[in-house]
């Protein structure tokens, strides 16, 4: 059995790092260059700075910036983001100390065993029902990572091979120990293959621009599914292979937003394949349940119709797959919480209340020893 965990930005952010948008553009907008081109491009994302806190959509927007032909210019740009966006990025995932919250990433990643937990009954059985028919298989882990940091990698890595964390089930005579299967980065990495721009070409404001010479290359390095046939790598192939392998797929810390349209298209069509497959999303603004849990259920109703809403399919197929997506805002990475910002050497303080609040880090520290 396959369960699929896309992993957003919300992962990074959960784990306290600064890797939203609007924290890179407050320090990109403030890196000089002689180049003018880059000044200007500098000077608009100055003017125009909360607009950037998505910065996908606004960087095919700003293509109506330059005249028809000039798409070289436009490359300069897009390349100077992502290279420094990419300097950025790795210089925060620097600030976790994976081996010092090894108990918390072990806490945190056994949750994998009970995703149907946080839910009403009625949908926990129907989610374990799920698992429970497939125990005559072994049970899988997949990772598809829209981030560009190796964060996900670093905390999988510590947890790696080990059943205390990864759960075992037995069927018949059979003990079958879960693991770790595939990890991708469906947008690249820091260090290579990085995918950022738009979904496809309408989401591009001036296309024009790229009538000019090597214009392909420079508009297939804007349009994401475009970006990684380019690399020759096939990651679009592999990942649209774990999904359709998967029984249950969980979405954590991802915005459906527009220039992801492809994703959410495929989960939709993926879902209306088969009856027996479920979505888990976790949605962290979910309001509490409530006396009558009326704004729960409206926002649950909103977060199922913000995923169907790019489907290719007819109203009632649309209400069937509803069913099957399942809304949480129960934080399975509860336990990683701001973890970039637990110092080891904070139980080492000479202020006694400080010393105090530290004492369970104490503990940990010295048990790592």
């Amino acid at each position: 059995m396959n369960i699929t965990f896309l992993i957003g930005n919300g992962f990074d952010r959960n784990l306290g790092l600064n890797t939203a948008y609007s924290d890179f553009v407050s320090y990109y907008k403030g890196l000089d260059t002689t180049d003018e081109t880059l000044k200007k491009f500098h000077e608009h994302i100055k003017e125009n700075e909360e607009l950037w806190s998505s910065a996908e959509v606004e960087i095919g927007e700003y293509t109506e910036e330059f005249e028809e032909g000039e798409g070289a210019a436009f490359c300069k740009c897009h390349k100077d983001f992502c290279e420094n966006l990419a300097k950025y990025l790795e210089d925060e995932s620097q600030k976790v100390d994976y081996q010092y919250i090894s108990q918390d990433i072990g806490k945190a990643f056994s949750l994998m065993n009970s995703i149907g937990h946080p839910f009403p009954t009625e949908e926990r059985e129907t989610i374990n029902a799920v698992i429970s028919n497939c125990r005559s298989e072994a049970t899988y882990f997949n990772f598809m990572v829209f981030n560009y940091t190796d964060t996900l990698d670093q905390c999988v890595s510590v947890i790696q091979g080990n059943k205390d964390v990864l759960g075992t089930h037995k069927y018949s005579t059979t003990i079958f120990n879960h693991a770790i299967g595939n990890i991708i980065h469906v947008h690249g990495t820091v260090d290579a293959q990085m995918v950022f721009g738009v979904n496809d070409e309408s989401q591009i404001s001036k296309p024009e621009i790229f009538s000019c010479e090597n214009g392909d290359l420079y508009e297939q390095s804007l349009i994401k599914q475009q970006t990684n046939q380019g690399y020759l790598e096939r990651t679009d192939a592999k990942s649209a292979k774990i999904l359709d392998e998967s029984k249950i797929i969980y979405i954590y810390g991802m915005s459906i937003g527009a220039t992801d349209a492809l994703w959410w298209e495929r989960i939709c069509q993926w879902l209306n394949g088969n009856s027996s497959r479920h979505l888990i999303v976790y949605r962290h603004s979910m309001p509490a349940m409530g006396l009558l849990a009326v704004d729960y259920k409206v926002e649950e109703r909103k977060a199922k119709r913000e995923i169907t809403g790019f489907a290719k399919l007819r109203d009632e197929q649309k209400l069937d797959i509803e069913e099957r997506i399942h809304i949480t805002g129960e934080n399975m990475f509860a336990a990683l919480k701001d973890a970039a910002k637990k110092s080891k050497f904070a139980w080492k303080s000479t202020d006694s209340s400080t010393s105090e609040a530290h004492g369970d880090d104490a503990a940990r520290a010295a048990a790592l020893v």
